[in-house]
């Protein structure tokens, strides 16, 4: 069995950031995701998105700098790529609890942003020397949603196989997972198309099990980072007898991921009983309503000899990861951050994750400023208005823009709860709202 390759299409430029090339930098998205076969209305948020933020960093610009597109086409999603030089950017209007003031012309001068934020998929911040700033865009095509499907009968009795996958076998077992409702679903298995065409660009790696022609079950994994992959699964359809089916997909996809340049392997889904052979237990984190799909199990396997690293964080974040970095015996060295809070900017920016199946909202920090605590709060109190009941940020110790949330994070009621290994640029940290907080 080999791996899928990932392959991607991508267009670069580079090209003075002043707004007589606006009309070049619309053209390359435009004309870019029309010749990736993407429609004028699967382009349109991407579209809008680089008129509204040329238009308004340009006039903030580093002058004589040049700004950088890289727009790519994996197959099933648009990346675009912004990289431009601006001191002290205002990032505000980027965050979804921003509001507008049709009152105030400073406020109405963010408008553009603000739409630009709410008119792709996901949006990720990250910052270089100089000044760099780099906006990392993602629109998704649009795919239908999963049909109903026929499951498995329950009188098979032909033995287990594993099977390579087709395209069109990983579309089905999608749908046979949205028609079983299955917990701990991700999203991107609840349309058909977008997992096959992941799949086909080799962003996500599968093996199903069939018995008497039928798929039984299922197991699929992708990367998380450069150094850790996430397993999704296994997924089983019907009365697995001694955990057979289970047994056969966990053996043979940890076998071809252990071959893998990966350092580690996660799973958060439900309880593996009697499979701590596959996966060491890293913690658990219980939601607030009486759901087992709400009570998440997260696992974790070392593939490779863990290499060694520095943390630069302040407490109490320093004493939890000391804890656990002991138990898990991971070589991290923790120091004290050299953070100036006078040097940092005036306002933060988070990116929120929603799950309305789980009423769950996971929080990133994108990057550090002055209103940490109260733009925490106010993402919390506007989430909570909404309906949501659970919230939990994923703190990225390899980003010193996420540790300076740290005492933020503890003035408005989040807690860590575990860590997994290299599954950020460095390791994430999963916090939880306490409840009442």
């Amino acid at each position: 069995m080999k791996d899928n390759h990932p392959i991607s299409q991508a267009l670069h430029a580079r090209f003075p950031f002043r707004h007589e090339f606006l009309p070049l930098a619309m053209a390359l998205v435009d004309k870019g995701s029309a010749g990736f076969g993407y429609s004028r209305q699967e382009a349109g948020g991407l579209l809008l998105a680089m008129e509204e933020l040329f238009s308004f960093y340009a006039q903030q610009a580093t002058a004589e700098l040049p700004l950088e597109v890289s727009l790519q086409n994996p197959g099933y999603c648009l990346d675009l790529t912004l990289v431009f030089h601006v001191v002290n950017p205002d990032l505000r209007a980027l965050n979804l609890t921003w509001r507008c003031n049709l009152d105030s012309e400073e406020s109405l001068a963010m408008l553009g942003p603000m739409l630009a934020a709410r008119s792709v998929s996901s949006l990720r911040l990250d910052f270089g020397a100089q000044d760099q700033i780099l906006l990392h865009l993602t629109k998704n095509r649009d795919y239908a949603p999963a049909s109903t499907v026929a499951l498995p009968p329950d009188n098979l009795v032909g033995p287990y196989t594993l099977v390579e996958p087709t395209r069109e076998d990983i579309y089905h077992f999608s749908a046979m997972c949205m028609t079983a409702g299955l917990p701990f679903v991700p999203n991107f298995l609840s349309r058909p198309g977008m997992v096959a065409d992941m799949y086909a660009a080799g962003h996500v790696s599968a093996l199903v099990l069939e018995q008497d022609s039928w798929i039984r079950g299922g197991v699929l994994w992708r990367p998380l980072t450069d150094s850790c992959l996430e397993c999704y699964g296994p997924y089983l359809f019907g009365h697995d007898t001694d955990d057979q089916g289970l047994t056969m997909l966990l053996d043979a996809a940890v076998a071809r991921i252990s071959r893998s340049s990966y350092r580690g392997l996660v799973r958060r889904q439900g309880a593996l009983p009697g499979f701590e052979r596959f996966l060491d237990f890293l913690g658990e984190m219980h939601l607030h309503e009486d759901r087992s799909d709400l009570h998440t199990i997260y696992y974790y396997r070392q593939l490779k000899e863990e290499s060694s690293g520095i943390v630069y964080c302040s407490e109490p974040l320093a004493s939890f990861l000391h804890q656990h970095y002991d138990r898990l015996c991971l070589p991290r060295q923790i120091r004290q951050p050299g953070t100036d809070a006078a040097r940092l900017q005036e306002a933060s920016v988070l990116a929120v994750e929603l799950e309305h199946a789980r009423s769950l909202a996971i929080v990133r920090p994108l990057s550090a400023g002055k209103d940490m605590a109260d733009n925490l709060a106010s993402h919390v109190d506007m989430l909570r208005d909404e309906g949501l009941q659970n919230f939990l940020v994923e703190l990225n110790t390899g980003r010193s823009d996420d540790l300076a949330f740290v005492p933020a994070l503890a003035q408005t009621g989040f807690v860590p709860h575990l860590i997994i290994p290299d599954a950020g640029q460095g390791d994430l940290v999963i916090y939880a709202h306490q409840t009442g907080a």
